[in-house]
């Protein structure tokens, strides 16, 4: 997929922002979808579930929904994120339940608030926080390995080597309901924020993605870029989805 550029101005903030999505080098199909509403200040990542039947179906389903709550008016105002994501996943199970297809998604989204980011994710997509040349992951990926990790029945070593690797314990479209993981954080011109599928984050490591946003910091479309080759020269065995936002003070 070509890549998605664009800029503007939002809650006294410049935005720059850049988006791509790429097969990888293993997959025959890919079932990563994003969304970007800069109008809006919304961003978002989904990974359908590779091992169900219509992974591919599930992610695109979900952004199309999310866009709608973003697009079309359904009375005065946005309702509350944790409405939303509710939202999403019924509207992606009825479907699902519709075409008679077994179907889930992975969904990482911010969407920026003023001074403040929300953030929500469900699955093991990431969104990230860059300030002052740190990186910082803001999600914790609703997964197998991650719980094993949290218990301690798991270190963060065996974890990379694990063949539960994969296996996630939320998903959008898997059941009725859902529970996402909501936050917010506060956000100052110089930031930049990282959404990504697993694809990026199983094939680099977190350094070796702080390295490559710090090399081009204010080159968001080559950096997305220089992220997505470096996951395929690293094996690209999944799907690569990444979106960088950066946030720039007014002239």
């Amino acid at each position: 997929m070509r890549l998605i550029q664009g800029s503007g101005q939002l809650f006294g903030y410049r935005i720059a922002y850049a988006g791509m999505t790429d097969t990888g080098r293993v997959r025959r199909g890919n079932e990563d979808h994003l969304l970007i509403l800069g109008d809006a200040g919304v961003f978002a990542v989904a990974d359908g579930l590779g091992g169900l039947e219509a992974g591919d179906i599930a992610s695109k389903t979900a952004l199309a929904h999310l866009q709608d709550l973003y697009t079309i008016p359904s009375g005065p105002g946005i309702p509350p994120l944790e409405e939303i994501i509710a939202t999403v996943n019924t509207r992606t199970y009825q479907h699902k339940i519709a075409l008679a297809r077994n179907m889930a998604t992975t969904l990482a989204m911010v969407q920026l608030r003023g001074e403040t980011i929300a953030i929500a994710h469900v699955g093991d997509s990431r969104v990230y926080h860059w300030r002052n040349h740190v990186l910082s992951r803001e999600t914790s990926d609703h997964s197998l390995v991650n719980d094993l990790i949290n218990n301690g029945a798991l270190s963060a070593e065996q974890a990379v080597h694990s063949l539960q690797h994969h296996v996630i314990t939320r998903a959008i479209g898997a059941e009725a309901t859902v529970t996402a993981s909501i936050l917010y954080r506060p956000v100052v011109a110089g930031d930049m924020l990282l959404l990504c599928t697993d694809g990026l984050t199983s094939m680099l490591p977190d350094a070796r993605i702080a390295e490559l946003i710090e090399t081009r910091a204010d080159q968001v479309g080559e950096t997305v870029e220089d992220l997505v080759q470096a996951a395929n020269k690293a094996g690209g065995r999944d799907n690569i989805t990444v979106i960088l936002v950066a946030i720039k003070g007014l002239p």
